[in-house]
Parts: C-alpha cells; structure tokens; sequence
C-alpha cells in the first residue's frame, strides 16, 4: 500500500528573499498500536496476544532501562536505539559537564529490513 503525501509551502532559511516553494510531506495514516502487533503475531503463531503482549512489555522495559544506561539497543536487523543529548557549548573540554545538556531524546537508526523497505515504498497523493 502505498504511502500518502500531501504538498507543503516552506521557505528557504538560507535564502529568506527567495519565494517559498512546495514540497511533499508524509501524512500520517492510522496507526499501530502493541495490542495491534500482539493480535498480528497471534494470528500468524500459535501463541496468544496475552503471552506476546507480556513478552513485548517485558522487552520495552529491559529497552528503556537500558537506553537510560547509555547502552546502544540493537534489535536485530530492524533497527538501533540509541540515547542523544543536545547542550550548551563551552570554551574549554573541562568545562563540559552534566549541567551543559540541555535535553535528551532518543536516536532511532533502521537497519537492513527496515532501509530496504524504505527504498522500496511507493507514494500517492
């Protein structure tokens, strides 16, 4: 199924004169939740969404208490987390401490599978 898109005005911050100009977006189309991926994986298994919901909880609470760790989450071939820090800068390497991060946010990297979806998706209007 393919992708839909929807066009968009933006402006050049390089070139704030020039005359915005119209691009593609992504538009969101529904979404998926665990419950949903439970169900998927029930249908396609002999084990029950209540015995895959479990599993898939325990999974993201091991991802997230390690993500707060520091540590790189590798899942296999789909993709790799990874926490991020954004802060304020400083003169000297010595002066950068814990204080300087501003925020955190996640890194999400898709491996294989997922890079070789994204060449493959199709698009509409």
């Amino acid at each position: 199924m393919p992708v839909k898109i929807k066009a968009v005005q933006k402006r050049n911050p390089q070139k704030p004169t020039e005359p915005a100009k119209w691009y593609p977006q992504a538009v969101g189309d529904g979404e998926t939740n665990l419950s949903d991926l439970a169900a998927y994986a029930s249908a396609v298994s002999t084990v029950s969404k209540g015995d895959i919901l479990a599993v898939l909880e325990t999974v993201l609470t091991k991802v997230s208490q390690d993500l707060s760790e520091g540590k790189i989450v590798r899942v296999g071939e789909y993709f790799t987390l990874q926490m991020g820090v954004t802060g304020n800068s400083s003169e000297k390497e010595e002066e950068v401490t814990a204080a300087k991060v501003k925020s955190a946010h996640i890194l999400f990297r898709p491996g294989k599978m997922l890079g070789d979806m994204v060449k493959l998706a199709t698009f509409k209007k």
